[in-house]
Formats: structure tokens, sequence, C-alpha cells
């Protein structure tokens, strides 16, 4: 390279050396020759009147070139070579926003309760999180979500999470909210059971892989996610959870229609044509009706027990060190409010489906991810899962 660039220093020199007066000697030449060429001016005489200026204008650049090749030489010899095989970050932030989850819990480091979000608003997601179990004195009131390893009591159950991602809308892809989908752990294997259940039918055990490759496509499938998904919801009785968390300031009334129209999108056909089911739509907007503002970083949970029940949370202000009850916390520290619940299975199976399956989906991150964290569970034999995970 520094060969390169003097060289190329030394064709500037050359090209701007001073030349002889071609014309000075041409008229020389001709007077030389005739006569009359003798007694006429030259049209370019005055030419010699100017070249020692010229020359000294000319020798000023070439100098200027050289000394630019030359500092350039210097810069290229001493710049510190690049290497292109350097080893990839193992840091956690390094996820992108559909990063699968590891459902064993075997990480390591300090962030082994942490997932990345993929987004700097809401960069990190628990790995588990702890809600209350369905019927109990918590469930009527102030109620817990907390990280694992938090204390909690005895009427609280552990959710594992299996996928996240960032919900983005508009063309512009505004980024509008983080969500995840967690899963009680103790029915983590009846999720696994389902799955395998409808892609080969009952009696298997686990997915080889060409079945899991056949599973994973149907899921990211429109019409294939729909049937999975439907099936495993209405049937499965696995207790789940959607936690969101948004990445700018929302209203419920927002996050409410957005879920109504994913409803009325998806509930066709005759099983959605009688009373309860309207009514139980009346109750889901009830629910979530004239509730104000959820900041930035607010944490709203949609619970769905095992008979499909929805329940939903609301994160509140954070309390003084005082008033703070750890039993009650959330992972911010501030108590997790009961909003209310829709005893109608339907509506929050329709809420999920919102998340997991169909041609237009909330957060096809999301999506990826959850699919991601199924082909963990799938590979395993049945009834497995559940003392592996954390």
């Amino acid at each position: 390279m520094s060969y390169q660039v003097s060289h190329f220093a030394l064709r500037i020199s050359r090209c701007v050396r001073p030349k002889s007066n071609a014309c000075l000697h041409t008229c020389r030449r001709k007077s030389l020759i005739s006569p009359k060429y003798s007694q006429r001016p030259c049209a370019h005489s005055t030419f010699t009147s100017t070249t020692p200026a010229r020359n000294k204008r000319n020798h000023k650049v070439a100098i200027l070139c050289v000394l630019t090749a030359g500092a350039a030489t210097l810069a290229v010899t001493r710049q510190k070579p690049k290497h292109l095989d350097a080893p990839p970050s193992n840091r956690s932030n390094a996820l992108t926003s559909a990063a699968k989850v590891d459902v064993t819990g075997k990480d390591h480091g300090d962030d082994v309760n942490k997932v990345a979000t993929g987004t700097s608003t809401i960069p990190y997601f628990p790995r588990t999180i702890w809600l209350p179990v369905s019927g109990n004195a918590k469930d009527e009131g102030i109620s817990a979500a907390l990280p694992a390893g938090v204390g909690a009591a005895r009427e609280e159950e552990e959710y594992q999470l299996l996928g996240l991602g960032v919900r983005k809308v508009s063309l512009f892809r505004i980024q509008v909210y983080v969500v995840g989908l967690y899963v009680a752990k103790g029915d983590l294997g009846k999720l696994q059971e389902e799955l395998v259940k409808a892609s080969v039918g009952s009696g298997a055990s686990t997915l080889v892989q060409g079945e899991k490759e056949q599973l994973r496509k149907t899921l990211l499938d429109g019409d294939g996610s729909t049937k999975v998904w439907d099936e495993v919801l209405k049937e499965g009785g696995v207790k789940s959870a959607v936690r969101i968390v948004p990445t700018r300031n929302t209203n419920f009334a927002h996050l409410r229609d957005g879920w109504l129209r994913g409803i009325d999108s998806r509930g066709k056909g005759k099983e959605f044509e009688d009373e309860d089911f309207k009514q139980a739509v009346g109750d889901f907007k009830g629910m979530l009706g004239g509730r104000g503002s959820v900041g930035k970083g607010k944490v709203l949970l949609l619970g769905r027990g095992t008979d499909g029940t929805l329940r939903a949370w609301v994160e509140g202000d954070k309390p003084s060190a005082a008033q703070a009850q750890p039993q009650t916390l959330s992972v911010t520290g501030a108590k997790m409010s009961l909003l209310g619940g829709v005893r109608d299975e339907r509506i929050s199976r329709l809420v999920w489906m919102g998340y997991l399956a169909g041609e237009t989906i909330a957060s096809e991150d999301a999506r990826q991810s959850i699919v991601d964290g199924v082909m963990e569970l799938v590979e395993r034999p049945i009834g497995t899962v559940e003392t592996q995970v954390i």
C-alpha cells in the first residue's frame, strides 16, 4: 500500500514538471528557415516573460504533492491491522427481539434470570414470574408477580418464559410494547403433550427431527397455527400468562381496542354467536374501560387459568421503603393490582390467538420466539420437562 501511494506521488510530480517553451522553439526554427518569419513577431513570444513564475508555481505544487503522499504513506504504515475473525460477543443484550428462550434454564452468568428483549427502552424480561393460584385469597385483591426466588408465598405459582418479542405498528415499525408468553412450570408437560398430539396424534412421546420441522412450519403458517393453537388452548388446560410492558406511554382504551379487534376478527362462526359470548365481550370491555393511562415501563399481566378464565393485573406506583411488602411486589418493586376477570374461556383464547396464530398477528417476533421455545419442549420425552426448567 505504501509503495502504491509513493508511486502515485511520483507520477503527479512528473505531470506538473515545467515543460520547455515549445512555441518559442517553433518561432526560432521558423526564423532560421525563412527571412519573412524572422520579420514577423511571434504571437506567443511574450511567454518567455512569465516562464520563471509559472515554473516556480509548478515546483510548489509538486512539493505539496510529495508531502501529501508522504503523510498518507506514514498514516497507512502506522495503521493497526483489523481482525475480521474476532470472537462473537457473549453479552446477553446482543440477543434480538426474537431471541430464543432456553426453557431448560441452563444459563450462566449474572443475568441467569433475565432475558434480553432487543429494545433499550425495556431491556430485559424476567425468565420466571410468580402468579397467584386461581381461587385463593390473593386472587380477590392485591396480587403478586414476583421474579423467581424472591420469597413467593405458597399460594403463588411459578411461570416460565416461553418466548417474547416487540409489537410494532405502522409502516415505520414504531415500537408499542414488549410482550412475553409465560407457562406455569407445572403445566409445561401438558403443553408438550398437547403439541405432540396435535402434530402426530396421541401415543407419541416425542418428535423426531422431521416431525419437529413440520410442526415449526405449521406453527408459523396462518391456517396451520390457528388450527393447532385453537385445539391446544381449548382442550389443554394449560395455565399461562401474557406479560406486556409498554415502550411508550399508552392507555387501557388503546390496548383494549386492539384486543377487541382481534376478538372480532377471530370470533367467527356458530361457536361465537350466542348471548353468553356477547356478554363476555362486554365484561372484557368493562374490566379495562375507564382505567386511564398505562405509563411506559408499567407491567400489565393477563393470566389464563386451567378453565380458561381470564384475569388481569396492572402495576401501580412503586411504594416507599416503609410501605414495601416483598410478597406483593412486582419486579420493579410496585404492587400488582387485580383489575378483574372474565370466566368465558373464549375471550382469553381469542386474545392469546392474537399472539400465536393467524396470518395477521400482533408481533411476528414474539411468535417466532415462542415457536423456538416450543421446539425446545417437543424434542424431549413427555414428562421430563418439569425437572429441567429453572
